[in-house]
């Protein structure tokens, strides 16, 4: 790992959109087979909530192998994904997701703890109007300290999946080496958050603009946030290798797609 200047972050956003127009139907083509699989873990009675969330790092580790094999200019093979899915990568990785999901229900404690019971039962309900949440000191409280504990946990997780998949780190080193990995390179990723915040905005208000709040306004714009979060995941690939280095992919050297 080795400190990065501050336009390290626009570089990897550029080059995340290199990656995808390598392989943007093949990219795109796992993204609706994602979305396809949380609907149907969604029908799963009790687990169908959890099971997105506990398998988040699997599917983002599949995801990124992808793009590191679009990078590559190779196809994305089974030889490729299935060591995601063997021991010791996949318990691991789901251990990291149950993980993600604990923080998550103590986050949400710590929230209600403060803001009290009767608050967050109208928030959830959707029974507070805007302006009364605004002026609400203890929300106002509560959401600034559930961002600044999410923030080191955000970066904890940022890289974990990867270290575990690519070098076969456990859960606990690959948090720790993710969480320093992000910190050395802590102003490349200011810029790179604050550059994705812009991009989709910016990508938001032109559909709004072209199509109106119509039905197909929304169907653009849903269609729009799915190739945007694919060159994300390309994006981090790219921070991945400028921070830890290229990795070793299961299965390269195999048939590569024409140019």
């Amino acid at each position: 790992m080795s400190h990065l200047p501050a336009s390290a972050g626009i570089a990897w956003i550029r080059e995340g959109f290199a990656i995808f127009r390598k392989q943007p139907g093949g990219l795109m083509l796992l993204m609706l087979a994602y979305l396809v699989a949380g609907m149907i873990m969604g029908i799963i009675p009790l687990l169908g909530q959890l099971l997105p969330m506990i398998l988040a790092p699997v599917f983002t580790a599949v995801f990124v192998q992808a793009c590191a094999a679009a990078d590559r200019q190779q196809k994305l093979t089974p030889e490729m994904l299935h060591p995601i899915f063997q021991k010791p990568v996949f318990p691991r990785l789901a251990g990291l997701g149950t993980l993600f999901v604990i923080v998550l229900i103590l986050l949400t404690f710590v929230f209600a703890s403060i803001v009290g019971l009767d608050t967050m039962r109208q928030l959830v309900e959707q029974k507070m109007k805007a302006s009364a949440v605004a002026a609400n000191g203890n929300v106002n409280f509560a959401i600034l300290v559930v961002f600044l504990v999410s923030l080191p946990v955000s970066m904890a997780m940022l890289f974990a999946a990867l270290l575990i998949f690519w070098q076969q780190m456990g859960v606990g080193k690959a948090l720790f080496f993710s969480f320093f990995g992000v910190w050395r390179a802590l102003r490349p990723f200011l810029l790179y958050f604050l550059s994705w915040v812009v991009i989709v905005m910016l990508l938001s208000s032109m559909v709004i603009i072209l199509f109106g709040e119509t039905l197909l306004g929304a169907a653009v714009q849903q269609s729009v946030l799915m190739v945007i979060a694919m060159i994300i995941q390309c994006s981090v690939y790219a921070a991945y290798k400028g921070i830890f280095g290229e990795p070793n992919l299961p299965g390269a050297g195999l048939t590569q797609t024409p140019t």
